[in-house]
């Protein structure tokens, strides 16, 4: 009886995120109708609009995955791919991948010999994330 309360618990907490992302995609899209209509500006707008979209996006995958994991074998299927989960440790070079990209696209931008660095540190974090990945326990 202890399992049926769990998958009904997750159930619940899942509904509770798409509905959630899905009123946030909702309020974001009357924001965008009410300020084209104040200010005919397109790029607010359409920035608006895709902010609803990307909303939507996440609580149409969200309520999809709340209709699938209602499903009985949804939930053996969970704990074989819990048992091969793999989560890196705590690491700084995820951070550097992202300051180098950061670097790299601005350089694309202001002049290539800016880019090069940004790309030396992109590879050196990439090849420090793999190698701590490869010494893992």
């Amino acid at each position: 009886m202890s399992d049926h309360g769990a998958t009904t618990s997750a159930t619940r907490d899942l509904a509770v995120q798409w509905r959630t992302f899905a009123g946030i995609g909702l309020f974001i899209a009357v924001i965008a109708v009410i300020y084209w209509f104040s200010s005919y500006d397109y790029a607010g707008t359409v920035m608006l609009g895709l902010a609803s979209a990307l909303s939507f996006l996440s609580a149409g995958y969200l309520f999809v995955q709340d209709r699938s994991s209602t499903k009985p074998h949804a939930a053996v299927e969970g704990e074989v791919a819990a048992e091969r989960q793999y989560l890196p440790h705590a690491s700084l070079w995820p951070f550097g991948i992202g300051v180098g990209a950061f670097l790299a696209f601005n350089g694309l931008i202001v002049g290539f010999a800016y880019a090069v660095p940004g790309a030396i540190v992109v590879s050196a974090s990439i090849a420090g994330l793999v190698a701590q990945t490869r010494r893992r326990d």
